[in-house]
Parts: structure tokens; C-alpha cells; sequence
């Protein structure tokens, strides 16, 4: 199956469910004088290139817990190489489908389009619409800020990882079309980094007109890094590199490995100090690409005309802090915490323990530390978008993993392979213990799909409402509810403060 781009014919893999185009280059190699410079278009080719191989991943380290709970091998990297999408379609021909494009999560420093997890092919062939996923540069080579060390030419260092996105959705505007997509018709969704990515992008001015509908997955449009805090982390990478600042130049020639042994460091340092969730890297209010923090740009109207879809998972929280190397916490600490974050710590403790599954500290912090993360500030978005476009719709994912001793519940990330209805795929049981429920992935990945063609999710999905939050509930079963989880929406909040 030859198909033609706006840079040259590739060749896919037709198989039972539809044709797969693995591999093709959206940008040029990242490398050289183009490290730490927004995307260049790739070189056209004449020849057929083959598109049938998962292109290496963004460098990145490869002690990825996700990756690892379901069972997968470390994937190639390669900072030359690694801006590439895939696409799975159903035909090349007929009519014009809607086109789905993922932005893969990993805190910015991990993850891949190439993930099995992600593969297109079930979502595309039993919906009819074009998948596709890609790969971003990650850590330091996507979001370190220069221009207060490098100056003029540095100005959108800190969030060319974005930049990488909007160049990729500029292809599928210009060459999906050929893969049987409609570039009129796109739907951006993603998790985790990735949902942060696409509100991101629906405050990007550059991103504008090239994706109509959104779907924000366990994300957050409140956590950015402004530009001083940004250069503070870029001086903190040139300390562990041993580069002094007037000669900050330097970083054009590190290798990758030395910047990925640097962003540990200074991760590590990071969380010793309780600082920015231990996450060196997030997109900048840089005043160039990302002008304010994007729900500030929603609240003022920056994404009017698209209709989104957002949500979290009950119990967030305890992918991260659950497991052998889960951190000690007592009573008296909890409530210290607690009192952090709101007026009434003894009230609050009250309210989360009546809505947890497990009542023991370590599961209220793993709960007070989704809810900062994930559930409070997803609410919030909902709110400030629905004050300009009414079709918004809200959900809660409160199916509970039941693998191992079931410690992950309806931890972050479990929805995955729902939403790509892909539980079959190798060491996805690992994840989500045995016989997870094929109708549950029958009815996300459907969803998705739905709204991806016409704009509403259907399946009695009432919109949302700021008054009763009506929430779709993905669980054991599929339902609405309204505010379901009241009693922690209720609570009043300690002062905000902007920290970064």
C-alpha cells in the first residue's frame, strides 16, 4: 500500500483490521544547529520509504515504571530520529473519516507514540476514523529554557516539546487527507503530560485551527513553570553538567545521555526539597509560545469553538505512592498535610476518608495527592471553559485494577487500554489484573469515538453543569451522577500560591 505525503510516498502494512503506517518523519532531525530550535520540516524523499517499523523514541530514561507494569520491554531512542507519527486508518479510500491524534503522557520526561498500549488499529477499524500517535522531545531537549543563558534565537526553548506537537498536527492538516482522514475533523486527546499538552495547546495561539475537539485525560491546566523558575532549573542542569553560565553554549554539544543523567539529578534534588512535584521540566509562560498559563487563556476565551472532554481516575494517586518504596506517613503528619492545603484539616480528613476505599494514611495521602494534581484542578478547567462553549462533558473512571494485592485501585493511567480498547495487548493484565472488563473498553473507546465524529460523546452522556457537576461514571457499570465526589469539592481551600 503506497500512500503519497506532502513529502513523499511511504508504503504501509495492511492487515485484518484496516492499514498501519509506522514511522514517518513530521520534522526534521532535532540535532546539531536544530537542538533546542522549534521543528524544521523533514526533507522531502522520491524514492517508496517504507513506513512499517515504530521510529526510536525521544531520549529518555528507561527505568519507566509504566512501561514496566505492563511488561514491556525499554524502547530504541534516538534524538535524531525520533520525531515520527503512525497512523492506522481503515482505507486510505472513501469517504473522509475523522482523524484522532494521541499525545502520549510520562511527566515530560518519558513515554512514546510507539507504546502498544496506543496502538490505533482496534479503535480505528471498529469506529472507522485515523489514529494517530507520535513521539515529542522530552526532558531537557523540549522544555529547557535558554533564553536568559543563550539569548536572542532561545526565545521558544522552553517549550519546543509543544512546538513539536503543533508541527505534527500541521502534517496531519496537510497530508492526512491521503491516509482517508479528514483534516477538517481532528480530535486532540491525550493523558497525564499529554492532557497537559492539549490544554496547552488550546492556549497556543500557534496551535490554532488545527485540531476541533479535545479530550484531557487525568491532566492539568494549572501547572506551568514561569520563566524565572524555568532558568532556575536551567541553571540547576548546567551545575550537574559542570558547565559554568557564560559558557552555556556548551549544551549544544552534550550528549544525550549526559542531559538525562543531569535531569536525574536534578529531579532528585527536586523532590528532596518537596519542590514542583520533582518535575524539572513542564511547559513555560515564555510570552512567545505559551503567552499565560492555560487555564488563565480559557478562562479569557482562548479555546471557545472546541467542544472537550476531561476527566480523572478515583484514586490517582496511588500509582505513585503505593508499592515497596512508598513513603512513611503517621496520623500527625497526614493532618499537618492536610492543613496545607485546607482550612479545616479535620473536616477535610473526614470527607476523603467517607469517599476511600482504604482508610489508611498512605491511602489518604495517595488521595489528597490526586486530588491536588488531577481531580481539583480538572474541575476547575471544567468551569472556566464551560463559562464560554456549553459542550463540555465530565467523567470519573472508578473501575479498580485487581492485580497483585489490588493496591492500584483506579490508580492514574489504569483507563489506557479502555480507551484504545486494547486490554488484549501483552502485559496489559499485569496492570490491570485478569479478565478486566471488555465492555468497559467497548464503552470508552466508543465514546471517544463518538465525540470524535459529531462533537458529543452520546451514550446518555449528559453535558456538564457547574451547579450539579453530572459526571459519566466508568466503572463497574456506566452511569451519571451528580458530583460524586461532593464532599471533597465542598471543602474550602487554603489560599492559593503561585509557586512556580
Amino acid at each position: 500500500m503506497i500512500t503519497h505525503t506532502v513529502y513523499g510516498p511511504v508504503k504501509g502494512v495492511t492487515g485484518e483490521r484496516g492499514v498501519a503506517f509506522k514511522g514517518i518523519p513530521y520534522a526534521a532531525p532535532p540535532v546539531g544547529p536544530l537542538r533546542f530550535q522549534p521543528p524544521s520540516p523533514p526533507d522531502p524523499w522520491d524514492a517508496v520509504r517504507p513506513a512499517t517499523a515504530y521510529g526510536p523514541a525521544a531520549p529518555q530514561p528507561h527505568d519507566v515504571l509504566l512501561e514496566a507494569m505492563f511488561g514491556q520491554p525499554p524502547f530504541p531512542t534516538d534524538e535524531a530520529s525520533c520525531l515520527t507519527l503512525n497512523i492506522w486508518t481503515p482505507s486510505p479510500h472513501g469517504e473522509a473519516r475523522p482523524v484522532m491524534v494521541w499525545l502520549h503522557g510520562g511527566a515530560f520526561l518519558t513515554g512514546s507514540g510507539r507504546d502498544t498500549v496506543f496502538d490505533g488499529s482496534r479503535l480505528a477499524q471498529q469506529h472507522d476514523v485515523v489514529v494517530v500517535t507520535l513521539n515529542y522531545r522530552l526532558g531537557a531537549l523540549g522544555f529547557l529554557y535558554l533564553p536568559e543563558l543563550l539569548g536572542e534565537g532561545y526565545e521558544q526553548s522552553g517549550n519546543l516539546g509543544l512546538l513539536d506537537q503543533v508541527a505534527a498536527l500541521a502534517w496531519v492538516r496537510d497530508s492526512i487527507s491521503a491516509f482517508g482522514g479528514d483534516p477538517g475533523n481532528v480530535t486532540l486527546f491525550g493523558q497525564s503530560a499529554g492532557a497537559m499538552s492539549v490544554v496547552s495547546l488550546m492556549a497556543m495561539p500557534a496551535a490554532a485551527g488545527l485540531f476541533h475537539k479535545a479530550i484531557a485525560q487525568s491532566g492539568n491546566a494549572e501547572y506551568v513553570h514561569g520563566a524565572d523558575h524555568a532558568t532556575a532549573v536551567t541553571r540547576e542542569i548546567l551545575t550537574a553538567l559542570s558547565i559554568a553560565e557564560d559558557e552555556a553554549d556548551k549544551l549544544l554539544d552534550v550528549p544525550a545521555a549526559r542531559l538525562l543523567e543531569a535531569q536525574q539529578t536534578v529531579s532528585e534534588a527536586m523532590r528532596a526539597r518537596g519542590e514542583g512535584m520533582g518535575l524539572p521540566f513542564a511547559p513555560v509562560i515564555d510570552g512567545a509560545v505559551l503567552p499565560q498559563a492555560p487555564i488563565e487563556a480559557i478562562e479569557n476565551g482562548a479555546a471557545t469553538d472546541i467542544p472537550l472532554i476531561l476527566g480523572t481516575n478515583l484514586e490517582e494517586g496511588r500509582l505513585f505512592l503505593l508499592g515497596p518504596d512508598a513513603p512513611a506517613i503517621d496520623d500527625a503528619s497526614l493532618l499537618n498535610l492536610f492543613g496545607a492545603v485546607y482550612a479545616d484539616p479535620h473536616k477535610a480528613l473526614e470527607a476523603f476518608r467517607a469517599t476511600e476505599h482504604d482508610p489508611s494514611p498512605l491511602a489518604l495521602l495517595a488521595a489528597i495527592t490526586g486530588e491536588q494534581m488531577f481531580r481539583a484542578p480538572t474541575a476547575r478547567l471544567a468551569e472556566a471553559h464551560l463559562s464560554h462553549n456549553p459542550n463540555v462533558w465530565l467523567y470519573l473512571f472508578t473501575w479498580r485494577s485487581t492485580a497483585g494485592n489490588t493496591d492500584l485501585g483506579a490508580c492514574h493511567s489504569l483507563e489506557l487500554p479502555f480507551v484504545f480498547d486494547n486490554l488484549d495487548q501483552p502485559g496489559v493484565e499485569m496492570f490491570t489484573g485478569p479478565r478486566p472488563p471488555l465492555d468497559l473498553a467497548r464503552a470508552m473507546s466508543a465514546a471517544w469515538a463518538t465525540f470524535a465524529r459529531s462533537g458529543t460523546p452520546g451514550c446518555d452522556w449528559a453535558p456538564f453543569e457547574a451547579h450539579t457537576h453530572p459526571t459519566m461514571i466508568f466503572g463497574t457499570d456506566h452511569r451519571m451522577a451528580d458530583d460524586p465526589l461532593e464532599a471533597r469539592r465542598a471543602l474550602s481551600p487554603q489560599p492559593q500560591v503561585e509557586a512556580w
